[in-house]
C-alpha cells in the first residue's frame, strides 16, 4: 500500500469522525436546562396570540414556541436580542414594537423565569408567591403557583402564562 493510499484513507476516516463528532456534540450542547409546557397568550393593539407551547431555558438564552395543529406558529428567542419567527430585534426596539414601552432589556427574560420585575419595586409575597403593582407605570405583576400574569394596562398588553402539569 502507498503512502499516498494511506494518507487518504486515515484523512477520509478523520473527516468523517471530526464531522460526525460536531454534529453530535453541537446538538448535545444545545439541550435545554428546563423545559415547561404552558398555554402562552400574548395581547397587544398590534398583535394577539393564545394557544399551548413550550419554553424552553438554556444557559444563555430562552425560547418560547407556541404551536397550532402541530406547527409553530410563534418562536420567540429570548438571547442577545429578542428575534420573533427569525426576525430578530435589540431588545428596546422589541420592547417599543411589542411592549409598547421602553422597559428596561431583560423584563421578558425576568417574566417567563418568574422573577420579579422593575427591581422588586412594590413587591408584596402572596401565599401563593408573589404581586407587584406599579402604579406610575400601570403595570399589574403576579407569580402565583403555576400561573405568571403581566398586565400592562396603560399600553393595553397582557401576557399570561400558565404551565401545564
Amino acid at each position: 500500500m502507498s503512502i499516498y493510499k494511506f494518507g487518504f484513507k486515515f484523512g477520509f476516516k478523520f473527516a468523517i469522525l471530526l464531522l460526525f463528532s460536531i454534529l453530535f456534540l453541537g446538538c448535545f450542547s444545545h439541550q435545554p436546562q428546563r423545559s415547561n409546557s404552558v398555554l402562552f397568550s400574548f395581547i397587544t393593539p398590534d398583535f394577539r396570540i393564545s394557544d399551548a407551547g413550550f419554553i424552553h431555558h438554556y444557559a444563555n438564552e430562552s425560547q418560547i414556541q407556541i404551536y397550532s395543529s402541530g406547527a409553530v406558529i410563534l418562536n420567540l428567542k429570548l438571547a442577545q436580542n429578542i428575534c420573533i419567527n427569525s426576525v430578530c430585534y435589540n431588545r428596546q426596539i422589541f420592547n417599543t414594537k411589542y411592549l409598547k414601552s421602553t422597559h428596561y432589556d431583560e423584563i421578558m427574560d425576568d417574566i417567563i423565569s418568574k422573577r420579579p420585575i422593575y427591581d422588586s419595586n412594590t413587591l408584596k409575597q402572596t401565599s401563593c408567591g408573589f404581586e407587584q403593582n406599579i402604579i406610575n407605570k400601570m403595570i399589574k405583576y403576579e407569580v402565583c403557583d403555576n400561573v405568571i400574569k403581566f398586565i400592562d394596562n396603560k399600553n393595553r398588553v397582557k401576557i399570561i402564562i400558565r404551565e401545564l402539569q
